[in-house]
C-alpha cells in the first residue's frame, strides 16, 4: 500500500478509536442502567478501554510521528502525545487515582485531543500533499 494511503487509513482508524473510546466512556452508564445484563460483559469493565489502547497506541504514534516529519505541525504532536498519555494514564491508574468522573473526564479529554491531532495531521498531509 502506497504511503500515503497509508497515512491517510491509519489516522482515520484512530479517529475511529478515539471516539469509540469517548462514546464508550459516556454513554456506558447510560446503557448499563438501562441493561443491567451489559454490566457484566467485557464492555462494562476497564479492560475495554485497555483493549482499545492496544489500538490506538500504535496506530496514533505511526501515524502522527510519519505525519509530523512531513509536515513539522508541532500541533499535531503536542494534542496527539497530551491525548495518549491521558489516555494511557487514566487507563493504567485512573481508578485507583481519580473518581469515576474524574476517569471518564480524563479519557474523553485524552481520546478528543488525539482525535484532533489525527484531523489536524490528516488535514495538514493533504493540503501539503505530503500523503500522495
Amino acid at each position: 500500500m502506497h504511503s500515503g494511503r497509508m497515512q491517510r487509513l491509519m489516522d482515520k482508524t484512530a479517529i475511529a478509536l478515539s471516539t469509540a473510546c469517548a462514546i464508550h466512556c459516556l454513554f456506558l452508564p447510560v446503557v448499563i442502567v438501562m441493561l443491567p445484563a451489559l454490566a457484566s460483559t467485557s464492555l462494562g469493565g476497564e479492560s475495554f478501554h485497555r483493549f482499545l489502547l492496544w489500538f490506538v497506541f500504535p496506530i496514533s504514534v505511526l501515524a502522527l510521528t510519519q505525519g509530523c516529519r512531513r509536515h513539522k505541525d508541532r500541533v499535531v504532536l503536542t494534542s496527539g502525545v497530551l491525548g495518549l498519555a491521558l489516555l494511557l494514564v487514566t487507563a493504567i491508574a485512573g481508578h485507583h487515582v481519580l473518581s469515576e468522573e474524574g476517569e471518564r473526564i480524563a479519557t474523553v479529554l485524552g481520546a478528543t485531543a488525539l482525535a484532533f491531532g489525527h484531523v489536524r495531521n490528516y488535514r495538514l498531509c493533504r493540503k501539503s500533499k505530503c500523503s500522495v
